[in-house]
């Protein structure tokens, strides 16, 4: 990562590059082994997650988030409680 000075301070930050929607993509995934069906990702993503025969999470589709819905994506996430949920971030 490149280090920019920081205005006013001798020490350097880190810059972050900004990606463009091309470059940038968000894929999720559940793991099996530790989802127990509580179902919370379905119902707060219902258009990136659905259920499966015996009620557990599985990922809707090719499992790309589209960018207007990478927020319910984070919120599905944190509202896993067994964290079961990630979000890969691809650059």
């Amino acid at each position: 990562m490149d280090r920019v000075a920081h205005p006013g301070r001798g020490r350097p930050r880190p810059h972050r590059h900004h990606c463009t929607e091309e470059s940038y993509s968000v894929k999720v995934q559940i793991d099996p082994q530790r989802c127990h069906g509580h179902g919370r990702c379905y119902d707060l993503a219902p258009g990136l997650f659905s259920e499966d025969d015996e009620g557990y999470g599985q990922v809707a589709g090719d499992s790309a988030v589209p960018p207007d819905q990478e927020h319910v994506a984070r919120l599905a996430v944190s509202n896993c409680p067994e964290r079961a949920i990630d979000l890969v971030e691809e650059a």
